[in-house]
């Protein structure tokens, strides 16, 4: 069956009501996984690692930040990264100048996290089951396809 066949199987079987309460979780679920990664899982990493206050650091890159969502891109962002760690947070520019351009590339943590989100509530929107493996496989798939993804502008 064709992708229209099946949203229009989807839709007609559902109310207006539900299929958005289902889409509005959707939502939910993928902002409360980046707020879980963006607000515990770095700053404990970070923490880990370098045993200092990483909202300091967090601070420190406000103006890489506020680049990052005007221009929706973290390779336009990459001077001002680039400034804000080696100026704003001490970095050594020889680490900085390497690990910056790779993690601009491959580093698309929001992007896996919505993917796999996606490919689950198509499954669920579906009624197609998926036992654990198929989980484990879906979040592999989009980590992979993450880290092969384009920066914008590519």
């Amino acid at each position: 069956p064709s992708f229209t066949n099946s949203f229009e199987a989807v839709v007609s079987t559902q109310s207006t009501g539900e299929m958005m309460t289902k889409l509005g979780m959707y939502m939910v679920t993928v902002l409360v996984g980046i707020a879980i990664h963006f607000f515990i899982t770095l700053p404990s990493l970070y923490f880990f690692f370098v045993r200092k206050n990483p909202f300091v650091y967090y601070y420190n890159m406000l103006p890489a930040v506020a680049t990052a969502f005007g221009t929706d891109s973290s390779s336009a962002t990459m001077p001002v990264t680039l400034t804000c760690v080696e100026e704003r947070n001490k970095v050594d520019s020889r680490v900085s100048r390497f690990v910056i351009p790779v993690g601009a590339t491959i580093n698309m943590d929001g992007t896996a996290l919505y993917e796999a989100v996606a490919c689950l509530f198509i499954a669920q929107v579906n009624g197609v089951s998926l036992n654990f493996g198929q989980v484990v496989v879906t979040g592999l798939t989009a980590t992979l396809a993450a880290v092969g993804a384009a920066g914008i502008p590519s």
